[in-house]
């Protein structure tokens, strides 16, 4: 197979603007969405770890016409982005605040630099820059400093330290937080502070919070507090970036000392059904990030070889061995750039160009997802043999403690009588679980063909 090679390239984890999914038509769906729908909105952006949640929402703020960081934190694509008299107009209706909640999970009252954001980012935007100018200076610091006032309120601005900012805002929560006038007093005077603020009559703000179920359980739970209680309010739509498991984890460890149910298990369902009735309480809206159409057509594209990636194309074919998870596969593509220059590609035919392939992948994928298999395998090579018979169903290793945390995506339903194989059928694995060993299909389909000896040059590598 003959053709024009690309330079080996590593692919970086950071979330991008450029559309390598195929979502284009989600994009528009979900601006059309955010554009138009009832305020006081939440969305909920639900996917898991590695799913492309924050490319998506990036996506989705460049189309609505948001700047993107000045900074190396996003790859930004500007052919993806609107051009300057579509972005400008977007900014007359649209207002995007992007807020980080991971980075500010250990401050006493989470959602107070939410608000310092909100500030900072809409006066960055022109279309609320030019409409301050119009209103004048002073009325223009008195707007400003409405956002500023709602957080000193909160307890958090120009206190010595973090424990007194937590005793103080403690104490103020028990002054005024359950008092119906005091909450209610809060969100008309931030209504009142985004609705001058923004340039239009019809403008909105959105405002996406990522990352929300990478922080501690106290804090993820206090910002979901905050939204409901303070933010609540009109022409504003937050956009929640989240895994939703985790973040139900979360939540249920905060609220297991409300649970008195008799029993262990009863109270472990019982919270977590409390915890996922707390999040739609608050996130009504949800959208699930779809899984890639093509985990292989993906996952080629990502090795720069053309050789390679024709060759790994034809040997996996309709195989379902790779985990359909974006950022695993960027990682699993990166170990592939690595293995691959460790052993000659072959030159006498596509059988053996296949068999190439496979041997690469099966290194590949082993190497980066399961460190005990690999550490095993790597002093042992004939710990193949193990593997490649529990792929085949063999199961007479069922106890073993390699076995113990990993699943197939396949289960015997019973034995040829002619040649003993093992039938299988689909387990139909949860495509989030992370214990899952996609590549067994593709080892029981090549097992044949493959011995221990095959991967000793491989084995025998550093990377």
């Amino acid at each position: 197979m003959a053709g024009p090679k690309k330079a080996s390239l590593l692919h970086n984890d950071l979330p991008t603007t450029g559309d390598h999914l195929g979502w284009a038509a989600e994009i528009e769906r979900m601006t059309t969405r955010l554009r138009t729908c009832a305020t006081p909105h939440v969305l909920g952006i639900h996917g898991d770890w590695g799913s492309g949640k924050t490319s998506f929402m990036r996506q989705v703020q460049c189309a609505l016409g948001g700047d993107m960081p000045s900074d190396s934190s996003v790859n930004h694509n500007r052919n993806t982005a609107p051009n300057a008299a579509a972005k400008k107009l977007l900014q007359t209706e649209i207002i995007t605040v992007w807020f980080d909640a991971w980075r500010y999970q250990n401050e006493p009252v989470p959602v107070v630099p939410l608000l310092h954001e909100m500030r900072r980012q809409m006066t960055l935007a022109r279309s609320v820059a030019e409409n301050l100018k119009r209103l004048g200076t002073v009325t223009a610091y008195g707007i400003l400093d409405g956002l500023s006032d709602i957080a000193k309120v909160l307890s958090i601005e120009g206190l010595p330290s973090v424990e007194k900012l937590e005793k103080r805002g403690e104490q103020w929560e028990r002054d005024h937080f359950e008092t119906s006038l005091q909450v209610n007093s809060l969100r008309e005077h931030l209504s009142e502070t985004i609705k001058h603020l923004l340039p239009q009559k019809n403008s909105r703000a959105v405002i996406f919070i990522d990352d929300l179920d990478r922080c501690n359980p106290k804090s993820a739970v206090r910002l979901l507090e905050a939204l409901k209680i303070y933010l609540c309010i009109p022409r504003c739509v937050f956009v929640l970036g989240m895994n939703e498991r985790i973040l139900v984890d979360a939540i249920k460890d905060e609220i297991s000392g409300l649970n008195l149910d008799s029993t262990e298990d009863a109270k472990l369902r019982a919270n977590q059904l409390r915890a996922s009735h707390y999040l739609e309480k608050i996130c009504s809206d949800i959208y699930r990030i779809p899984l890639p159409k093509s985990t292989l057509s993906l996952f080629a594209k990502l090795i720069s070889d053309t050789d390679h990636q024709q060759a790994l194309t034809l040997a996996v074919k309709t195989n379902n061995c790779l985990p359909p998870n974006p950022r695993r596969l960027k990682a699993l593509s990166n170990q592939w750039h690595n293995f691959a220059e460790k052993i000659p590609f072959p030159i006498n035919g596509v059988e053996q160009e296949k068999i190439w392939a496979v041997r690469v992948l099966i290194v590949c994928y082993i190497h980066q997802f399961h460190r005990d298999l690999w550490e095993r395998w790597q002093f042992n090579p004939d710990f193949w043999e193990k593997i490649r018979s529990w792929c085949n169903g063999d199961s007479s290793d069922a106890s073993s403690d390699w076995m113990l945390s990993l699943r197939l995506t396949r289960s015997v339903s019973g034995y040829d009588q002619t040649t003993s194989r093992a039938i299988f059928s689909s387990s139909y694995p949860n495509p989030g679980d992370v214990n899952i060993f996609w590549i067994s299909t593709l080892i029981a389909e090549y097992s044949d063909q493959l011995t221990a000896a095959d991967f000793s040059p491989l084995l025998n590598v550093h990377v």
